[in-house]
């Protein structure tokens, strides 16, 4: 087993742990328990795949991780929708504004209305989708399994964890946020606007709000593109980065701690936690040859 198949075990465990609680009164939680009960079972089975197994089922080992935490993505809107959110929802917005003095997302489009403005950073959010499908299919396409399995697992850290805060402490953000009415004034009507509104009304999924993965996730990807890609790609995924933060508070998707918390999660995930898990998983490979030499 590798790292990465810890880290989804861990989450599926997490979310039986969530759904227990709600078996009595909802079937939609006894069908969500089945799934993550067989889903433990899956890094197991592959593990045990015989050595030289097709060309198909090399490629399902590396990422099925990844096909894994979209399908998740879905049942966290069906989670935050039977449990609620408004006590941590009112939290994150006090949070917000003890921290930065005021809630930026409610202040900043209505006061840099501009028109130009607000398409370079409804642009600069809309660039996530670009950036994760682009660079994860650049990376995919040259067929190393080394360079497949580090994007594997270093998506899935960033992702999963992100969504084990959801599970636990799901939060709407201030957009879905009764109190924070979205602004509509000039800059409401661009192209990269339209786009936002029709990914946001047919992929997103209510509750998942703090921490960011728009920027956990383009966090991780500039990691990524500066160990494998040319440095005009890493530096261009480090810019595209560095404006998703922002973005997310401009165009009321998220507070700005929930961008500053998805940023430092995505950072502390890949320059500390992500490399310990890998050497933690490598373990009992480390104990069993040790044990063999000594035999």
């Amino acid at each position: 087993m590798l790292a990465v198949d810890y880290i989804i075990a861990a989450y599926n465990v997490l979310m039986i742990c969530v759904w227990t609680p709600l078996l009595a009164t909802n079937g939609i939680a006894r069908w969500m328990v089945a799934v993550h009960l067989a889903a433990l079972s899956l890094p197991v089975l592959l593990a045990r795949a015989p050595a030289h197994r097709s060309a198909w089922l090399r490629a399902l080992v590396d990422v099925y991780p990844i096909v894994w935490l979209g399908a998740f993505w879905r049942e966290l809107g069906i989670h935050c929708q039977l449990v609620g959110s408004a006590p941590n929802d009112a939290f994150i917005a006090w949070l917000d504004r003890v921290t930065f003095g005021v809630n930026l997302s409610a202040t900043w489009a209505p006061a840099m209305p501009m028109g130009w403005f607000s398409e370079v950073m409804q642009f600069l959010y809309f660039s996530y989708y670009v950036l994760f499908v682009g660079l994860a299919l650049v990376l995919l396409m040259r067929r190393n399994q080394a360079i497949t399995q580090e994007l594997t697992l270093r998506l899935s850290a960033a992702y999963a964890v992100a969504y084990a805060v959801y599970a636990v402490t799901p939060t709407v953000g201030p957009m879905a946020m009764a109190v924070f009415p979205r602004f509509g004034g000039e800059g409401t009507h661009g192209l990269f606007r339209a786009l936002n509104d029709f990914l946001q009304a047919n992929g997103d999924a209510v509750g998942t709000a703090f921490p960011s993965t728009h920027t956990a996730g383009a966090v991780t990807l500039a990691w990524l593109a500066w160990r494998y890609c040319p440095r005009w790609v890493a530096w261009t995924a480090t810019v595209l980065a560095i404006g998703i933060a922002p973005a997310t508070v401009y165009t009321q998707n998220h507070f700005a701690i929930d961008a500053i918390m998805g940023a430092l999660l995505g950072l502390l995930l890949q320059s500390y936690v992500v490399p310990r898990v890998r050497e933690g998983a490598r373990w009992p490979l480390r104990a069993m040859e040790r044990a063999a030499e000594t035999a």
